[in-house]
């Protein structure tokens, strides 16, 4: 069941993994979650195994998976245990260069609306198709 607070019905998982990317991805999630826009699912339950986190990603019409580079580990572990990505988006390809040695604000914003807009592209359907901006007035 999804969380009132959320009122989008998307839910985010990512990379937290040992490079700076890695951490940039899960931080970008993290903002993601507090900001309202999609529910963070535990990456690392899902690779567990634990029921309530497979199921909960596993019936999400849209989940958003943010790796921090290409090896893509968030979306292997998701297609391991059955579930198959469809909005996926790596920080690297889209201008994070590797080594990250600090996760920067500004940087993260930035990558945020960058994700938000691409997310609304690619789900032509949703309240959130045409802008990212977090200006517009939601209907």
């Amino acid at each position: 069941m999804i969380d009132e607070e959320y009122e989008t019905g998307f839910m985010v998982v990512s990379c937290s993994g040992g490079s700076g990317s890695g951490q940039a991805a899960n931080s970008l999630a993290v903002e993601l979650n507090k900001s309202g826009f999609a529910k963070m699912v535990c990456l690392a339950g899902i690779g567990a195994g634990l029921d309530e986190c497979v199921e909960e990603a596993g019936k999400v019409r849209d989940l958003i998976v943010i790796d921090g580079c290409e090896k893509g580990c968030s979306q292997i572990m998701l297609r391991k245990m059955g579930i198959e990505p469809v909005h996926t988006f790596c920080l690297t390809k889209m201008g994070v260069e590797c080594p990250v040695t600090e996760v920067d604000p500004a940087m993260l914003e930035e990558l945020r609306k960058k994700i938000k807009l691409l997310f609304g592209q690619q789900r032509a359907d949703s309240k959130y198709a045409v802008c990212g901006c977090d200006t517009c007035v939601r209907e």
